[in-house]
């Protein structure tokens, strides 16, 4: 039979952001180096955040309208760069992997691309990457593969937490599409992250699947049009999952889900010409003076900020005044239920809310004193 050599080519997308994090392997999807014949119909992607770690599970189904074939495949992931020991840089930041076809597992090796003699395109894999590969058999008809593996992801002084995930290679079947898409992510309860509005067409439609929210489509992408990404939308899951669903999918760019630092974050809270009121939060934080800062408030603002935990956590403020300004920022959603109890220290730390009641408290006293 004739062989081919096709790949889950993991091109390193987090390269090209800042130098000053640790970058790990990105995600990916079955590419074929040069196919023409085999259609990939379906795909089912999950996708499970597990601390540091990405959970993918997927599944494929390919249509072959030939005879049989044997196909070489690969997956290809970088080793570790940035901020990681020379043992680190020697080991693909993969752990788990495993593939089915059928009901078999497939066995596997493992090697750096430069040893296994592979000819392949620079643009999808350097000497220095690491290799799976197997061997694959597509009958005629449907061939259903089933993969799974968890990778690392990366982080800077623009992101705690990204996963890149690369969708373009969907497209180079002979279909030039993924004809049936499903996608789901689950990054943990009471997540709040950063998504694509879009794959390089119209902006796509993503769900909430349980109790969340997600934003209008965002201007402000703090990576900017280097990184391949104009426009965000962000979503905050408190329980449940985000779904996208797509028929004849042909996506021109690939997958981010970001966790901002806080600086990037709170450009990101309101829709585009909505007033902030949080804007200078990064002064509280990183200023020289907390005490400064805090006296420069406003007394709305000192009740904002003294409030910001209560609101991030979902409060369901009595307060009309309260609860119509925090209900313009895309992660507010009130819950009846909640009791005013233990709030986390979401963005005011119990410092800042001390300073914060001090001053009110001064400012008090200062207005009753003749």
């Amino acid at each position: 039979m004739r062989k081919f050599m096709i790949f889950f080519a993991i091109t390193f997308l987090q390269q090209t952001r800042a130098n000053d994090g640790v970058f790990y392997a990105t995600g990916n999807t079955l590419v074929p180096l040069k196919e023409t014949t085999i259609r990939l119909k379906k795909e089912i992607l999950n996708l499970e955040r597990k601390g540091d770690w990405m959970q993918v599970d997927i599944y494929f189904e390919f249509f072959n309208p030939g005879a049989e074939r044997e196909l070489t495949v690969g997956f290809v992931t970088p080793p570790a760069v940035g901020d990681v020991s020379d043992e680190e840089a020697k080991h693909p930041f993969i752990k788990d992997f495993m593939v089915m076809v059928g009901d078999k597992l497939l066995p596997y090796k493992i090697a750096k691309m430069e040893e296994t003699g592979f000819k392949v395109n620079s643009k999808i894999a350097e000497g220095y990457d690491f290799v799976y590969h197997f061997t694959v058999r597509f009958g005629k008809g449907v061939t259903i593969i089933r993969h799974s593996y968890l990778y690392k992801g990366g982080g800077s002084v623009e992101a705690k937490q990204d996963f890149d995930y690369r969708l373009t290679t969907g497209t180079t079947w002979a279909n030039s599409a993924i004809e049936d898409f499903e996608l789901n992510i689950n990054m943990g309860d009471d997540s709040y992250f950063a998504i694509p509005a879009g794959f390089g067409g119209s902006p796509v439609n993503w769900a909430a699947v349980g109790i969340g929210r997600l934003s209008n489509t965002m201007q402000f992408n703090p990576y900017g049009e280097a990184e391949g990404g104009a426009n965000l939308k962000m979503a905050y899951i408190r329980k449940g999952k985000l779904q996208l669903r797509m028929a004849n999918f042909k996506p021109q760019r690939d997958l981010s889900l970001i966790i901002f630092q806080l600086h990037n974050e709170v450009n990101l809270w309101c829709e585009k010409g909505i007033k902030n009121d949080f804007a200078n939060v990064m002064e509280l934080v990183w200023g020289d003076s907390i005490q400064v800062a805090v006296s420069k408030l406003t007394d709305n603002e000192l009740r904002l900020y003294r409030n910001l935990n209560y609101a991030r956590m979902g409060y369901d403020f009595k307060d009309e005044t309260l609860k119509r300004t925090f209900s313009k920022y895309n992660w507010y959603i009130p819950d009846p239920a909640l009791k005013q109890e233990t709030v986390p220290d979401y963005y005011v730390s119990k410092e800042l809310q001390q300073l914060i009641s001090a001053e009110e408290k001064r400012r008090k006293i200062k207005t009753e004193t003749p």
